[in-house]
């Protein structure tokens, strides 16, 4: 028994040889069904430039259909309907630009978190036993102080060599 393909755009099933698949792409109707599939998904910018070269169908505009459908030369659009697609593309990016500022975390936030990761990398070091042991032996020496105000600095007397 030979194996079957089927073609989703075409609705349809081929012999799953090298021959019939190679016919089948290549064929017209397999483009034009394609090309259909994928203008259903096309961005309000990009259609509105394409229907706006395109000559209004008489056929669609005094019956309402068009034999043609998608595949018809003509556009099945009214200029409103154009303006209607721009207007909704135009509030989609504004709503994106102001998810894109409020995703922006406010100072007070950022410090929060800052402060929480801190405090883990600090308690994190400190229970490693070697650093506790080093902790201990040289808790007093200033340059391994943590530095509280600046006042503080200015208080401690440093011993210097001979």
């Amino acid at each position: 028994m030979v194996k079957k393909i089927l073609c989703e755009y075409c609705n349809i099933t081929f012999a799953d040889n090298l021959s019939s698949r190679k016919l089948h792409l290549n064929s017209n109707a397999h483009h034009k069904n394609r090309s259909n599939y994928y203008s259903l998904y096309k961005d309000a910018v990009t259609l509105f430039l394409e229907e706006r070269q395109k000559q209004p169908c008489r056929r669609f505009r005094t019956t309402g259909q068009c034999q043609y459908g998608s595949s018809c030369n003509f556009s099945h659009y009214t200029f409103e309907q154009l303006i209607h697609l721009i207007n909704q593309e135009n509030e989609k990016n504004n709503c994106k630009q102001v998810e894109k500022i409020n995703a922006i975390p406010s100072i007070d936030s950022w410090l929060v978190k800052y402060q929480q990761n801190l405090y883990i990398k600090t308690t994190g070091s400190e229970t490693n036993t070697k650093n506790i042991q080093l902790n201990h032996l040289f808790k007093n020496l200033p340059s391994l102080m943590p530095i509280v105000d600046a006042d503080r600095l200015k208080n401690i007397t440093l011993n210097t060599w001979s």
